[in-house]
């Protein structure tokens, strides 16, 4: 019996002089997208002088585009720099559910990381101190058997 399910067409993508190679299903997967108008000819786009269809934009970034489109999550490698510019590219893709993934990465890498307590303490501290702990907000406790709690 003759397998009867639709074949994905291949598109080759040039994108900003980087070569891709994907299936037309992971391009339209959004619908009204830029890259959904280019996969169903609702758009024109050039083809370089090898066929492949041409978009002006950055080639490197792409490659997280082409994921996020693959997996529906944003994946980066970590200490990736380029966050403000894949945003930029989501936006220019029509990419709203990327755009806000990439928004919270951002936000989770501006806030101040919370200081860390040194594990020198001071000799004028002794050998009395018996437990660190931390309370329910976070702050750390310093319990010694001769005084009251001290708070950082």
């Amino acid at each position: 019996m003759a397998d009867r399910a639709p074949r994905d067409k291949i598109l080759k993508l040039n994108v900003g002089g980087v070569f891709y190679t994907t299936a037309k299903s992971t391009l339209t997967c959004v619908y009204g997208s830029y890259l959904w108008k280019i996969a169903t000819g609702d758009l024109y786009v050039m083809r370089d002088e090898k066929g492949s269809l041409f978009i002006d934009r950055d080639g490197y970034v792409f490659r997280y585009i082409l994921n996020f489109l693959r997996t529906n999550r944003l994946i980066v490698p970590q200490g990736f720099k380029e966050l403000h510019m894949l945003k930029e590219e989501a936006k220019f893709f029509g990419l709203e559910d990327l755009s806000s993934q990439v928004d919270k990465v951002i936000k989770s890498r501006n806030r101040k990381p919370r200081p860390r307590l040194s594990r020198r303490l001071s000799r004028s501290w002794g050998s009395d101190l018996t437990k660190i702990s931390t309370d329910e907000n976070g702050s750390v406790i310093f319990e010694d058997e001769g005084s009251d709690f001290f708070y950082d």
